[in-house]
C-alpha cells in the first residue's frame, strides 16, 4: 500500500469530486495535502473535512491560467513548508463542440484552463524538486484524449498533456523526479443520475462504472515511493474501455 507520510503534496484542481477524492487519499496516507482552486469556500470545506478525519490539510487559492498567481502561490508553499514533494495537476474544463462549430475563443479556453496550468506548475515545481532530488509529477489526463467524436479541441488538449508528460519525464529521470499521467475515463459523479451512470456501467468491460476513488488509488501509486521506478507513462483508468475500443461491436 501506498505510503507518503511527511510529503508535502500540491493539489491542482481540488474541488471537483475526483480532486477531492485524491486529497483525501493523500492526506490518509501521511502526506499535508495544499489544496488549491478557485472556489475558497469550497478548498476550506475540503480541507477542513480532512483535518476532522485526521489528516493535514491547507486550503490556498489560485488562478491556475495565470503565471503570476501559480509563482505566487508555489513560493508561498516553499516558503511555508521548505518543499513541494508532490505535485497533481488535476485542472479541467470540460468542453466540446464538432470542429466546425468550434470558435477561436473556444480553442484558446481550452488551452488556457486545461494546459496552460500544468505547464505553469511545471515549470515552478519541477526545478524546485530536481534541487532537492526527489519529486512526483502526476498529471490528470482524460481517456478523451484517444479521440472523440465533437470533442476533437478537449481531447487535443488532453494528447499534449502525455507529450508533456514524457518530455518532462526525460528532463527530470537522473534527478530523482517522476512523472507520470493519469487518464480517467468514465467516473460517476454526484451531478450524474444513477440510470444514466447504470447505463454506462452496462457499457464498460467490467460492468460498473468508476468512482473518484478509482482515480484516487492510482494517483497514491504515482505519488509514492512504490512508482519509483516508473517515469513518463499514461496509466488508464477505465474500467477496460481503453482496450474495448479496439473491438468491434
Amino acid at each position: 500500500m501506498e505510503v507518503v507520510r511527511d510529503k508535502i503534496a500540491l493539489l491542482v484542481g481540488a474541488c471537483d469530486e475526483v480532486g477531492q477524492a485524491i486529497g483525501v487519499r493523500l492526506a490518509q496516507k501521511g502526506a499535508t495535502v495544499i489544496v488549491c482552486d478557485t472556489d475558497y469556500a469550497r478548498l476550506s470545506i475540503l480541507a477542513e473535512q480532512i483535518r476532522e478525519s485526521g489528516g493535514n490539510a491547507e486550503a490556498n487559492p489560485v488562478d491556475s491560467t495565470s503565471s503570476v498567481d501559480v509563482k505566487r502561490l508555489v513560493g508561498d508553499v516553499i516558503k511555508q513548508y521548505g518543499k513541494i514533494d508532490i505535485l497533481i495537476n488535476n485542472a479541467d474544463a470540460r468542453f466540446g463542440k464538432p470542429v466546425g462549430d468550434a470558435s477561436d475563443e473556444e480553442w484558446e479556453t481550452g488551452i488556457r484552463t486545461n494546459l496552460n496550468p500544468v505547464f505553469f506548475f511545471c515549470r515552478e515545481v519541477i526545478p524546485k524538486m530536481q534541487a532537492q532530488k526527489y519529486g512526483r509529477v502526476i498529471n490528470i489526463s482524460s481517456l478523451d484524449y484517444i479521440g472523440w467524436p465533437g470533442r476533437s479541441s478537449y481531447s487535443a488538449v488532453k494528447s499534449a498533456l502525455f507529450g508533456l508528460t514524457r518530455s518532462l519525464s526525460l528532463e527530470t529521470a537522473r534527478d530523482g523526479v517522476t512523472v507520470n499521467c493519469v487518464a480517467r475515463g468514465d467516473v460517476a459523479t454526484s451531478e450524474m443520475s444513477p440510470e444514466l451512470a447504470a447505463k454506462i456501467g452496462e457499457s464498460l468491460p467490467v460492468k460498473r462504472i468508476g468512482r473518484p476513488y478509482d482515480v484516487a488509488r492510482a494517483v497514491g501509486f504515482f505519488a509514492s515511493d512504490w512508482s519509483k521506478y516508473v517515469t513518463g507513462q499514461m496509466f488508464f483508468v477505465c474500467g477496460g474501455k481503453s482496450a474495448h475500443f479496439s473491438m468491434s461491436i
